[in-house]
């Protein structure tokens, strides 16, 4: 008789990989996966189709005069606006009397009116004031104080910037505005890694302990486990779900990352791809960590409606790690970038900040490794003696205290 070409063991060591086939397969060909993703692309160029249509739009401001004073004013807004680099207008459109600029306010010709009322220029509005903080109301103050300004050092027998030294108030920082426009987009991507970290951990974390709680309850995981051991079995489900966790970040960010290089903040481009590829490797780690557990929570439970129950606690680590993803700031941060699973969100949000060493992020994934090794390791012992067990839900205490059940 010949010799058979593989033992018994090494037929079985490739079974994972049949799992994770399964896995994808089912999920590639689940309509409401697809549905979700395709969703959030959409919804994300759609996003980026506004931003890039607003921001590129530049805006016309029309001011009703009474005389060429006025004019002259707007034309002043007009120059200090330009200076700032604005694309927008100010224009004036002369007007005989002040019914005749009430009417054309009513008609949509005109925003506002500038009068002379006494020795104070006025700017009103149709029905409302103007408001203060929109830029056409600030040009205009500003040509007001500075022909104000003139007038008055004119009176005074000065000139306007000798009357105006040192009344200016010099806004700045102790660092440069790189720095602070940094500090800015650490913020916002900061907020960004904590809700798809935290929505993805939900979905996919549900799906796998729904899933064996299912195998579990229908009475299937007696029969795979016949012919797979559970290591097995759980390894296809954990690497199958994660392929597929990350197929869809790297599809997000990719066209997180298309979408910026087209937008008016094309500038942060080069500011956030780095943090961004550091958040996807701390993504996988910090999956691979939490979704071992997420399949010992739905082993733990012994119907899909206990699934809410087992997974509470892992759920609420999830949360606090988003919360605190957004809030944590200072040290706070820095210490939150060495801890397993916070630091997926606190340590690219400190790279983008510049406030990381280029050594820092080696050592929090080394010890975001370690704490995978050891959920890996926690997780499939709850799962390997718990998914047998039948007659409603398994503590976590017994199911640790049990002896093993399945390969």
């Amino acid at each position: 008789m010949s010799r058979p070409d593989t033992t018994p063991d090494q037929r079985t060591g490739s079974l994972w990989q049949i799992v994770t086939g399964r896995e994808i397969s089912a999920k590639l060909h689940d309509k409401t996966f697809i549905t979700s993703t395709v969703t959030t692309l959409l919804l994300m160029v759609v996003v980026f189709g506004l931003s890039f249509l607003f921001n590129g739009r530049s805006q016309t401001t029309t001011v009703a005069v009474l005389d060429d004073r006025g004019a002259q004013l707007v034309a002043t807004a007009q120059q200090l606006n330009r200076a700032t680099g604005s694309d927008d207008t100010i224009r004036a459109l002369p007007v005989s009397s002040v019914d005749q600029a009430t009417q054309q306010m009513r008609d949509g010709n005109a925003k506002a009116l500038l009068q002379r009322t006494g020795n104070q220029w006025r700017l009103s509005g149709l029905k409302t004031s103007p408001t203060a903080t929109t830029w056409s109301t600030r040009a205009i103050s500003q040509a007001v104080a500075g022909e104000a300004t003139a007038e008055n050092a004119r009176a005074l027998g000065v000139s306007p910037q000798r009357l105006t030294a040192g009344t200016q108030l010099a806004l700045g920082s102790l660092g440069s505005e790189h720095d602070a426009e940094k500090q800015a987009a650490a913020t916002v991507l900061g907020i960004v890694f904590a809700v798809l970290f935290y929505l993805s951990m939900i979905i996919f974390g549900y799906a796998i302990a729904n899933s064996v709680v299912e195998e579990k309850q229908s009475r299937i995981a007696e029969i795979l486990l016949t012919a797979i051991p559970s290591r097995q079995l759980l390894l296809g489900k954990i690497l199958g779900n994660t392929v597929l966790a990350m197929g869809q970040m790297v599809l997000i960010v990719g066209v997180a990352l298309a979408g910026l290089s087209f937008s008016p903040w094309s500038e942060y481009l080069s500011m956030v791809t780095a943090p961004a590829l550091w958040f996807l490797v701390y993504f996988v780690v910090g999956f691979v960590a939490l979704a071992c557990l997420w399949a010992a929570s739905g082993a733990l439970a012994g119907r899909s409606e206990d699934v809410s129950s087992t997974s509470m606690p892992l759920l609420m680590v999830v949360m606090a790690v988003y919360f605190y993803g957004m809030l944590a700031n200072g040290s706070s941060q820095v210490i939150a970038s060495y801890i397993p699973v916070a630091s997926a969100i606190a340590m690219p949000t400190r790279l983008v900040s510049g406030s990381a060493d280029w050594w820092e992020p080696i050592v929090s994934i080394a010890i975001s490794l370690a704490f995978s090794v050891l959920t890996i390791w926690a997780g499939e012992r709850i799962y390997r003696r718990a998914i047998l067990q039948t007659g409603g839900k398994t503590s976590l205490r017994k199911a640790w205290r049990n002896a093993d059940v399945v390969r």
